[in-house]
């Protein structure tokens, strides 16, 4: 299946998961579209309905002058699996599919592709990330992040220390623990000490440092 791009990352979602929507043509006004995206479908819900008062998330919603949230918006807000576990979306063709790790980490051994959005819940269940996802673009909690070159390859190397048996705790130390290091044979371990230099800016950037972890924890 595919839609027109450019598309937003809710509307792919929502397409491949649900269908196409039933889009009811241009909004005359702005107060008729969808508060978050501006668009018009045949079912559309009060705000207050869909978001507490409480809700805060308002930094990508495009049209504050709507009143009410399109089928595509409710959708996203309400599906709860969409904020307690990684996603990976496509649009072309439209594809969303839930990531546990080994899927999290095949994604993210190399580039992001501008036609795939990643969302990770660094602490699930506490905010809707999914409406801010961008394309070509990782999204946690309050940023986006590039994933470039050299994070593909941190997440090899970080991938690498976790196979010779150093826990999520040890790879935040300044050195390899010696009660690991000493079990590795001794022509391996001018690789792990090459391989902990390597994660030094990740243990600096914790976004990236906690999506790593969870790209290489198995699955």
């Amino acid at each position: 299946m595919t839609i027109a791009a450019p598309v937003d990352v809710v509307w792919a979602a929502y397409t491949a998961a649900v269908g196409t929507p039933n889009v009811a043509g241009a909004p005359e006004t702005r107060e008729a579209g969808c508060a978050r995206c501006g668009q018009i479908t045949a079912v559309m819900s009060p705000v207050g309905q869909v978001v507490s008062r409480r809700f805060t998330g308002y930094e990508s919603w495009t049209n504050l002058a709507g009143r009410r949230l399109c089928e595509v918006c409710v959708w996203v807000y309400r599906h709860r699996p969409l904020r307690t576990e990684a996603h990976i979306v496509t649009r072309d063709p439209v594809t969303l599919r839930s990531a546990d790790p080994t899927l999290l980490h095949q994604v993210l051994s190399t580039t992001i592709d501008p036609d795939t959005a990643v969302i990770v819940p660094l602490r699930p269940g506490r905010k809707h990330l999914l409406p801010d996802a961008r394309w070509g673009m990782v999204t946690v909690e309050d940023v986006h992040l590039k994933w470039q070159a050299d994070d593909a390859a941190r997440l090899e190397v970080m991938c690498r220390l976790r196979g010779h048996g150093f826990t999520e705790t040890m790879l935040g130390d300044d050195a390899p623990p010696y009660a690991v290091l000493c079990r590795l044979p001794a022509d391996e371990w001018p690789q792990v000490f090459d391989d902990w230099t390597r994660l030094t800016p990740w243990r600096r950037a914790d976004p990236w440092w906690e999506v790593g972890l969870r790209a290489t924890r198995r699955a």
